[in-house]
């Protein structure tokens, strides 16, 4: 059925004098002005320029596209479709056979989204002006543009050939579903990098040798399927091994706020989403034995299978020289992590120096920090080692765990290592092989539940999958009624 969406301005485009630009706003009925002695004619569609389409912020913080066009003379209104066609073979309307009575409107701008717009001109029976047989149509994309890797490439190949730093950020594409390796370090620096595939179609990268990502600075890596069984580095993201001076506490300025340590501050968002990983061998990020710092990490929509027996940690700000670093806010949302082996060396999340990590010593007094794990299923990550090491224990640090679940995971309890830091927890089970039986501080975290997965479980990702062949949905009516653990489970 359609529907009137009303003008946003009383400002109509046209390329003509100011009286019948002021005209427009009268609306398309106003023939006597509107019209500018257009009749009998068969009408034209708009033109439409993506060039000059604005973004709009919202009271809510949410993004808006405003769509402009210059008026058509003799028009009976304008008739409006918008689709979001990222997945081409499944488009989904978002603004669907709307007639306009005016020359703008808008549509809600989401990120890493493609539209089509399409506009056509309606007719006038007063002044026979008949619509236009065809609608001017334009795609808009909200990606940021990005260099295209060919298929079959050496993604570290291919960058140390083609890279140049930029203090803006960039953006690197994979063709969808096709495939790559990774066989050295791609080092961004101090460049803010998106390293994005399809996500209706993911690419495919065989990490081997000593292949992984390096920065220090901002890197989104989103859309992509990973096979590390032939990886033979440390981690999947090792922080740049010769940190830059103008990324110090002193140089940003942290200093002056009261910080007291020294160490290097990676103030953009490190970020992977939507990725799936076979058989991980060790770190998804790893400090490099430099003393780092972070203002927001961010794990999501991933499933990441580790085949770890070593004593790499999952998350890793250990192993600095000087002891000093933290993470401001981390997020791990919406994910699964599951290792195939039993490790009794590992951490999943592991600091330099308890003390060390509180925020203010690093981003000033006052300074905060919060960690946020909602939705996850944990399953072996790691058997017999404290689930976290040295945390802070100030009430300027945060945890959140809500809707988990933690299964043969050994001392979840050691990431809130004292009642001075902010706590916010519910709706997470614990269960594990150690005859049923958690560490008692853990029920202070999470009921002792068996999720009672569908299964299988510990086995090796099948990448071709979706859902890679396994299945953590849980059967316990507890937890299946609350929606515990990776939401994808229920789909």
């Amino acid at each position: 059925m359609n529907h009137r969406i009303k003008w946003l301005s009383s400002i109509c485009y046209a390329p003509m004098m100011l009286a019948l630009v002021t005209s427009c706003a009268e609306g398309v009925d106003d023939n006597e002005r509107f019209s500018a002695g257009v009749s009998n004619t068969q009408l034209e569609s708009p033109e439409l320029d993506p060039t000059k389409f604005k973004t709009q912020i919202n009271a809510d913080g949410s993004e808006s596209v405003e769509v402009t066009w210059s008026v058509i003379f003799g028009a009976g209104g304008y008739l409006a479709n918008v689709q979001d066609v990222t997945n081409p073979a499944n488009p989904v309307a978002i603004i669907k056979d709307s007639v306009i009575d005016g020359c703008r409107f808008s549509f809600p701008r989401l990120v890493d989204t493609k539209y089509e717009i399409s506009v056509s001109t309606l007719g006038n029976e007063q002044l026979n002006n008949t619509a236009s047989t065809t609608p001017s149509v334009v795609a808009y994309s909200t990606f940021l543009p990005a260099t295209i890797i060919p298929r079959g490439s050496d993604i570290a190949q291919f960058i140390a050939e083609n890279f140049q730093e930029s203090a803006d950020e960039v953006a690197f594409e994979l063709e969808a579903g096709q495939n790559y390796t990774l066989s050295g370090t791609v080092d961004f620096n101090l460049t803010p990098v998106t390293l994005r595939g399809d996500k209706y179609n993911r690419p495919y990268v065989e990490i081997i040798k000593q292949g992984c990502i390096s920065t220090q600075a901002g890197l989104k890596i989103k859309n992509i399927n990973f096979d590390m069984s032939a990886a033979e580095a440390q981690s999947f993201i090792a922080l740049s091994s010769t940190p830059s001076e103008s990324i110090t506490t002193e140089a940003l300025g942290f200093k002056a706020l009261g910080a007291n340590q020294n160490c290097y501050v990676i103030m953009g968002q490190i970020s992977v989403e939507s990725c799936n990983f076979r058989n991980m061998p060790g770190s998804i990020l790893w400090g490099n034995k430099q003393p780092y710092s972070m203002n927001d990490f961010r794990i999501t929509d991933c499933i990441v299978q580790l085949n770890n027996s070593t004593s790499a940690t999952f998350i890793n700000l250990w192993d600095s020289s000087i002891s000093t670093g933290t993470l401001k806010t981390m997020t791990l949302k919406n994910s699964t992590f599951y290792n195939l082996v039993e490790n009794n060396s590992a951490y999943f999340f592991r600091y330099a120096n308890p003390s060390s990590a509180d925020p203010q010593k690093t981003f000033g007094t006052g300074a905060t920090s919060t960690h946020t794990i909602d939705h996850c299923t944990f399953d072996r990550t790691f058997t017999g080692k404290d689930f976290a090491n040295n945390m802070p224990t100030v009430n300027r640090f945060e945890v959140v765990f809500t809707n988990n679940v933690f299964y043969d995971v050994f001392r979840i309890y050691q990431y809130i290592r004292s009642t001075t830091v902010l706590t916010k927890t519910e709706n997470n089970v614990v269960w594990g092989n150690f005859a049923g039986i958690p560490n008692n501080n853990d029920l202070k975290y999470a009921e002792n539940i068996n999720p009672e997965f569908v299964g299988p479980t510990i086995q090796e990702f099948n990448l071709d999958e979706a859902k890679g062949g396994v299945n953590y949905r849980p059967q316990n009516a507890t937890c299946a009624d609350k929606k515990m653990g990776d939401p994808r489970w229920y789909e």
